[in-house]
This record gives C-alpha cells, sequence and structure tokens, in this order.
C-alpha cells in the first residue's frame, strides 16, 4: 500500500467512522426513549428493545475494528521511500519479505451505497460477522419504522420550476429573507406541508412575478396595436387615439405581476387554514381510535403508527408521518418530538393534542384516560360544530325557496304584465325569459357550490 492509497484509506475509514457514530447516536436515543417509557410503568415492545441493543453493540465493534487499524494505516503514510530490508551475503541480496498487514473490504450499506473500508487482515471475519448483524438488524428495524408509502414520494422529487426561478433570484431572495422581510414565510410553508424552503419559495414568486409582467407587457402591445381596449374580462374594439388607449390600459403591466407575488405570498396562509380544517374534521375520530388502541396497553409510538398506516385519516395521517419521522430519522425521543411537532402543526386542536400527550409521559399519566377525556372534549365540539350546518342548511334552504321558488313566479306574472301592456324595455318576451332562467342556473350553482364548502367531511 503506496502513501496516497493510505492517506485514501484513513480518509474512507474515518469517513465511514462518522456515519456510524452518526447511527448510533440515533438508534441510542430511540433506546433511550423505551426505557424512559419503561421506567414510568408503561408497556414498551421488547423486541424492539432487543433489536436496538444488538444494533448498537454491533455498531460499537464495527468501530473498534475501524479504530485498531488506524495506527497501521498512519505508519505507511510516509513522505520518504523506505529503505530495502535486504543484506548482503556472499555478494547475492537476500531480501526479508515483509507481511502485508492490512486488507481492503468492500460492501453495499444499508442504503445500497458501495463502502470501502481498510482493516487488519486477523479482523475480517470479525468484521464480516458483525456487519452481518448490523445489516439484518437495520433492515428489521427499517421495516418496523418504514411508514412512508410509495405515493409520498413525491414529495422528495426536485421542481424544476424551482431550479430555474432559483437560477434567476436566488441572491435577491436570500437577500430579502436575511433582512426579515418574510420572517414568517417559513413557518407558513411547513404548517402548510409544502416542500419548499422560503428562499426558494420567494424565487419562485419573483420569477412567476417576472412571467406575469412579460405577458402583460405582451397583452398591452396587443391593445395597443390591434384597436382594443381591456374591458375586464372581455376585449372590445375601440376607435381611440393611441396615447389614449395607453394610459387606460397601462396599469395592466402594474396589476397582473403584483396580483400574481400577492397571490404566492398568501397562498401558504390560506393552504395551512384548508389543511387546519381537514385535521379538525378528523381528529375527533382520530382521538377515538387512538384511545382504543391505548387501551391495549402498547407503547405510544405504536400508536402513531397504525393511525399513520391506515388510509382513513389522510391529512392527520400526513402529521403523525412527520412526527414519527422526527423519532426515527432525527433520533428525537417522544416527548420532544411531540413538543417539535405541536409548534409546526396548522391545527391548534392537534397541537394541543400533542402536548397534552406530552405532559401525560412526562407525568406517567394514564394515556388511555387521556385521550378518553380529549375524545369527549372533541366529539362534543364536533356535535356543535354539526349542528351549527344543520342550522344554517334549514336557514340557506328558506332563502333558496324565496329566492329560487317564490320569485320565479313572481317573474313570471312580470313577464305576462310586460307582455300585455307592451313595456318591453327594448327586450323581447324571449330574451327576459332567458334572461330569468339563466339567472335562476346561476342561484342553483351558487347555493350548491356553498353548501359543498360549507359541509363537513364527516
Amino acid at each position: 500500500m503506496n502513501s496516497i492509497n493510505s492517506i485514501d484509506a484513513l480518509k474512507l475509514n474515518i469517513e465511514h467512522e462518522k456515519k456510524i457514530i452518526k447511527e448510533i447516536l440515533i438508534f441510542s436515543n430511540q433506546l433511550d426513549g423505551l426505557r424512559k417509557l419503561e421506567e414510568k410503568g408503561l408497556e414498551i415492545d421488547i423486541k424492539e428493545k432487543k433489536l436496538l441493543t444488538i444494533t448498537i453493540n454491533s455498531l460499537l465493534n464495527q468501530l473498534k475494528i475501524l479504530n485498531k487499524s488506524i495506527p497501521e494505516i498512519i505508519k505507511k503514510i510516509s513522505f520518504f521511500k523506505e529503505l530495502p530490508t535486504a543484506s548482503e551475503k556472499g555478494g547475492k541480496k537476500v531480501s526479508k519479505t515483509r507481511k502485508e498487514k492490512l486488507i481492503s473490504v468492500s460492501y453495499k450499506d444499508s442504503g445500497k451505497n458501495e463502502v470501502f473500508v481498510t482493516i487488519n487482515k486477523n479482523d475480517k471475519l470479525k468484521f464480516l460477522k458483525e456487519l452481518n448483524i448490523t445489516d439484518s438488524s437495520i433492515r428489521r428495524l427499517k421495516k418496523e419504522y418504514n411508514i412512508l408509502k410509495e405515493e409520498d414520494e413525491e414529495f422528495k422529487k426536485p421542481s424544476k420550476y424551482a431550479r430555474i426561478s432559483n437560477k434567476f433570484f436566488s441572491k435577491i431572495s436570500t437577500s430579502l429573507f436575511n433582512k426579515g422581510y418574510f420572517s414568517k414565510l417559513n413557518s407558513e410553508l411547513r404548517k402548510a406541508n409544502l416542500y419548499f424552503l422560503a428562499r426558494t419559495y420567494i424565487s419562485m414568486a419573483l420569477f412567476s412575478s417576472l412571467l406575469a409582467f412579460l405577458l402583460s407587457l405582451g397583452l398591452l402591445i396587443v391593445l395597443l396595436f390591434f384597436n382594443l381596449s381591456l374591458d375586464f374580462p372581455f376585449l372590445i374594439s375601440v376607435e381611440e387615439p393611441i396615447f389614449l388607449r395607453l394610459v387606460k390600459n397601462i396599469w395592466i403591466i402594474f396589476a397582473f405581476p403584483t396580483l400574481t407575488f400577492v397571490a404566492f405570498y398568501f397562498y401558504p396562509s390560506l393552504e395551512r387554514k384548508s389543511i387546519a380544517s381537514k385535521i379538525n374534521q378528523e381528529l375527533p375520530f382520530v382521538v377515538v381510535h387512538m384511545s382504543a388502541i391505548a387501551g391495549s396497553g402498547v407503547e405510544p409510538t405504536k400508536i402513531f403508527k397504525i393511525i399513520a398506516k391506515g388510509k382513513e385519516y389522510p391529512n392527520v395521517k400526513k402529521e403523525f408521518k412527520k412526527l414519527l419521522n422526527k423519532i426515527n430519522i432525527y433520533g428525537y425521543d417522544i416527548v420532544n418530538a411531540l413538543k417539535e411537532s405541536a409548534e409546526v402543526t396548522s391545527s391548534k386542536k392537534l397541537a394541543e393534542l400533542f402536548k397534552g400527550l406530552a405532559t401525560t409521559i412526562t407525568s406517567g399519566g394514564s394515556l388511555k384516560e387521556f385521550l378518553n377525556k380529549r375524545a369527549e372534549t372533541l366529539i362534543f365540539d364536533y356535535k356543535i360544530e354539526r349542528e351549527k350546518y344543520t342550522h344554517m342548511a334549514e336557514t340557506f334552504m328558506d332563502i333558496y325557496i324565496s329566492v329560487v321558488i317564490a320569485a320565479p313566479m313572481i317573474m313570471t306574472i312580470l313577464l305576462v304584465m310586460i307582455s300585455i301592456t307592451d313595456m318591453g324595455l327594448g327586450l323581447s318576451l324571449q330574451v327576459l325569459s332567458l334572461l330569468m332562467l339563466l339567472g335562476i342556473s346561476l342561484i342553483n350553482i351558487f347555493f350548491l357550490i356553498f353548501l359543498h364548502l360549507k359541509q363537513p367531511a364527516f
């Protein structure tokens, strides 16, 4: 092994040791969380605890083997050429062969990445055995923890539009964000489940505003040179001087980009409110489900896993997945994960549930009793909301009967009187009838859309 290879081997070993230490930290935090729950008298998964212990010990053994090889690698790093280990006997050179103590090992880790490490020859079998134990344990842990489904993979795909926007406006957006102009945007994006950094989102807003400006500029040129004017939302033909048309339509190049940027700015807030409403509708039934699971005596993390793996509560499911990722990927213990999730969820009711669960676990209280009481409160609030919706629907039914049934009858009488007295107001009877039918149709559409928007999902 020459000096260059030795330096590379040392770098690879150290990089791999860093990865091993990171994995040990994550699994140790999970094991500590289980031990704390066990100390508070809560039931935990013994198999999971044993599997975490085996994994940590195996990773520690790998770390020891890699550390053991480092002194030998360092010995081989030299900027001077070694003198030949040979002696002259009777004019003949008799060389003393030096055994190579190190060996390179390559394998694929759990993420299917090629890994190269250098270890002592005597430790090869032991190292491969530990690798086998770790690989098997991590596969079982990933199967246990990994709840992300294939349909969620689109969140991880990079956005080409975001990439293009960053190319043009990343410096401007970073400068604006650092000055504190959009300090709340990052929080709104997280609560709205929009997977963009605040700086990237600002770049997208600026790039979209630029495109809107170019389109509005093109529209203004069309209006000026084709004798048209924008009588929103229609284009009408006019015979006016070009300067007058410019004065009347110059607002377009300012209004469209501004409206585009404002729409981008307020969209995360509107999306957050929409998600919060959907979560609040699902939450009473989720807590009832959680209460039933807690009655079987399982540990809290298992409750969230069961809900997250189901398809009954799509909006709460996303929040529970984010909570579990904090525990399983970032190494949070369950109490800190609950407190952190309470800060970034869009629903105040779900945030209160997370904080209540964190307090109950910390104090060693009964999860079943807490969830039962919370379920009663949420179900009571849900019934009140349903009653409000029922009263609102009854009120709109009365309005509907008055406007859509009684009003056409009155209009029909008026049309008959108009036809008799020849007071057509410049419109024929057929046109008036058509306008009346069109008005009734629009009113019906309005009522259907309004009731659909106000109707609870559950």
